[in-house]
């Protein structure tokens, strides 16, 4: 009797240990790294943003939005995950861009702009060198096209274009739209929802803009800014 509750202790003991490896192994660890893989991107967007003055905590409230939105549509925890990395990572080839043409006030001039349109295809090229951050190089190269096939840098139309870049591409719209910049000032976000709205279509992808129009309940993401306020 003795050696038998020996036994089912010693099973038991096992057991626990086994279940406990596999926690650590599967799930503690996995979401220490995500968490450590996040955080990183995090301060990679936020050096890119330290060289445009306008856009500081931009790419964090796009990828809320845009994590929103995919969810909303539907899409897998791994397209989540990808939607939120890319939105992050977005503008990493920005780094390349000089700081007088991202903070120029008023008109790029033709050579000016095709170094900024340049970006995306910087950043595809810096995100496919990192492993884990490579299946994120196509979001990022397309987030600029455009549903009607008028976007950069391929001219991509319709469902051609990624659907993670449709969203992020809307969203970054969105808060460019609700943003001061040097060349704009901000509008207010009823009326940007209302420029996405009569884009639908045209520019962004239909069910894109539905799923943005039913999460907008939750907006704003930020203070209305004075300037917004008197638009």
């Amino acid at each position: 009797m003795i050696e038998h509750l020996f036994v089912v202790f010693a099973f038991g003991a096992a057991g626990v240990f086994c279940l406990v490896s596999l926690y650590v192994s599967f799930i503690w660890l996995p979401r220490k790294m995500e968490r450590a893989y996040r955080n990183a991107l995090r301060t990679l967007a936020t050096a890119v943003e330290t060289k445009d003055f306008s856009t500081l905590g931009h790419a964090e409230r796009v990828a809320e939005l845009a994590v929103r939105i995919a969810q909303k549509l539907g899409l897998s925890a791994a397209e989540v995950k990808n939607v939120r990395y890319a939105a992050l990572m977005r503008d990493i080839g920005k780094a390349s861009v000089p700081h007088r043409i991202l903070n120029k006030q008023g008109d790029l001039t033709e050579g000016e702009l095709r170094v900024v349109r340049n970006h995306v295809r910087e950043g595809a090229a810096i995100v496919s060198q990192i492993p884990f951050l490579a299946p994120l190089a196509d979001i990022i190269l397309h987030h600029h096209e455009r549903w009607d096939g008028s976007g950069y840098p391929d001219g991509l139309a319709g469902e051609q274009i990624p659907l993670a870049s449709r969203i992020i591409g809307l969203v970054d719209d969105y808060e460019a739209m609700t943003s001061d910049r040097p060349y704009h000032r901000a509008i207010q976000e009823a009326e940007a929802r209302r420029r996405i709205e009569e884009a639908a279509g045209v520019l962004y992808d239909p069910a894109v803009v539905e799923a943005f129009l039913a999460v907008s309940d939750s907006l704003p993401l930020k203070p209305e800014t004075p300037e917004a306020s008197a638009a």
